[in-house]
């Protein structure tokens, strides 16, 4: 969770100050997405990894990463990739893709704080 939190930090007080509510995912009403609240992050995981995956294609719509690095869609099959997303994140630009990978891995291994 340490090396989770340190992806966000600089985006954490942003979005504290402008982040719309944002739909929770078990539909209990609206909820306000904080990147420095490991229940928060945990909650918004999967919304999280649309967003810093909103950057996989490029322009042109071809991927600018490889199949083991693509979010699959939630209930998709093995080829069912997300292809964009409604709000890329960060709004500047394309996370490196090793922080891709660490939120990733956390996510896979259970969210563990």
């Amino acid at each position: 969770m340490r090396d989770v939190l340190v992806l966000f930090f600089k985006y954490a007080n942003d979005m504290q100050n402008q982040a719309p509510p944002i739909t929770a995912p078990n539909g209990a009403g609206l909820k306000i997405l904080y990147l420095n609240d490991y229940a928060s992050v945990k909650q918004f995981h999967y919304a999280i990894q649309v967003a810093i995956h909103g950057y996989d294609r490029d322009s042109d719509g071809k991927w600018r990463v490889p199949p083991a690095q693509r979010l699959r869609k939630q209930g998709g099959g093995a080829e069912d990739w997300v292809a964009s997303a409604p709000h890329p994140m960060p709004p500047d630009g394309r996370m490196p893709q090793q922080a891709i990978d660490i939120f990733d891995q956390w996510v896979r291994d259970g969210m563990l704080p």
